[in-house]
């Protein structure tokens, strides 16, 4: 009977006090959609393919080895980092907490995204095309194979050539 009543209380106390907010939530993707939804901590994406569409991030996004990932039209509380898959399409999200960085990919497209605190960085990817991003701070692109890069905006530091 004590340990039954000390189970209940642990469990209370763990509705009470909830899961921090920094804490990682290991994603999945389902059905390969994520749309229109909201995570209150980190998202972390792992060895699947995933479409993330118009949804709220308010931690930091993570895309580890994806065979195909698209981001679109997302808010992102943190920073994203989508790295070592195929292809990565990241077109018109908004970064407002940290750096967009996407490298180590087959292929890799960074259209019209925005980072409001942190920096853009295209790095390492078989094949990029980078095109009218805004980055409050930097925008880098280094040691991609092959760089197709066009009308896009730095605040400080602008190398996508």
């Amino acid at each position: 009977m004590k340990s039954q009543k000390l189970l209940v209380i642990a469990a209370i106390v763990c509705l009470l006090v909830g899961v921090s907010g920094g804490a990682a939530m290991a994603g999945s993707c389902g059905d390969g959609l994520l749309q229109n939804e909201t995570f209150d901590g980190n998202l972390v994406i792992r060895d699947e393919p995933c479409s993330i569409i118009g949804s709220t991030i308010n931690g930091n996004l993570r895309v580890i080895n994806s065979d195909h990932v698209l981001l679109m039209n997302n808010k992102i509380g943190g920073s994203v980092r989508v790295r070592d898959g195929g292809v990565a399409t990241v077109i018109a999200n908004t970064v407002f907490g940290g750096n967009l960085v996407v490298k180590d990919n087959d292929s890799a497209h960074v259209i019209e995204n925005e980072t409001l605190a942190g920096n853009i960085r295209v790095n390492f990817n078989t094949s990029a095309l980078v095109q009218k991003n805004i980055s409050v701070h930097d925008l880098i692109c280094r040691e991609n194979t092959s760089l197709d890069s066009f009308i896009n905006f730095a605040g400080n530091k602008l190398d996508c050539d």
